[in-house]
Formats: C-alpha cells, structure tokens, sequence
C-alpha cells in the first residue's frame, strides 16, 4: 500500500510558513457581540496599533470582515452586496508631495 501525501492547500494542515500577514482580532468580553461604538473603538486602537510600524512599513491591502448581527443574534447584510470598497482619501498636495 503506498504511503498517502497530502496535497499543498489542504485544510487542517499546517500553515505555510510564507505567511506573513498581521492580524487584528477584535472581541466582545466573554464573547458577547460588540456595540458598534465598541466595534468603533476597537478599529480606532487598532488604527494606533499599526502607527508603531507606519516609518518602516506599507499595507499591500487590508481586508476587513464584519459580522452583522441584529438584536436578536440574526445575521444581518447591509445593501445588496453585503460589502464596500474603501478607498483613502489623499490630498492633491499629498499627491504632489508638499
């Protein structure tokens, strides 16, 4: 009988050691679901989290997902597409450099 290898990709297997992405977690005390002012909060100290490494460091992209809930624990989606695509608002001075 031959030995089986698992195939690259496979879940449950260890994570490649390649992956380098910084991640954030945010979490309700207990697992209790976050207001959005705390959801608010979180992302804003997150924010000063990543200003440690703003001299030497660049965001290739940053994906960020959100579980909406309701008051009830339902799912919510928010618009059609249950997404949105920020892009950071840059000066015509910042473009230009001064």
């Amino acid at each position: 009988m031959k030995k089986r290898i698992p195939r690259s990709g496979s879940k449950g297997g260890p994570r490649k050691s390649g992956t380098v992405s910084f991640k954030i977690n945010l979490r309700g005390r207990d697992s209790a679901p976050l207001s959005m002012a705390e959801l608010r909060d979180g992302l804003l100290e997150a924010a000063r989290e990543l200003l440690k490494y703003e001299r030497d460091c660049r965001a290739k992209s940053a994906t960020l997902y959100v579980q909406l809930i309701d008051g009830n624990g339902q799912p919510v989606r928010v618009g059609p597409k249950n997404e949105v695509t920020l892009y950071p608002y840059r000066a015509a001075a910042d473009e230009h450099g001064l």
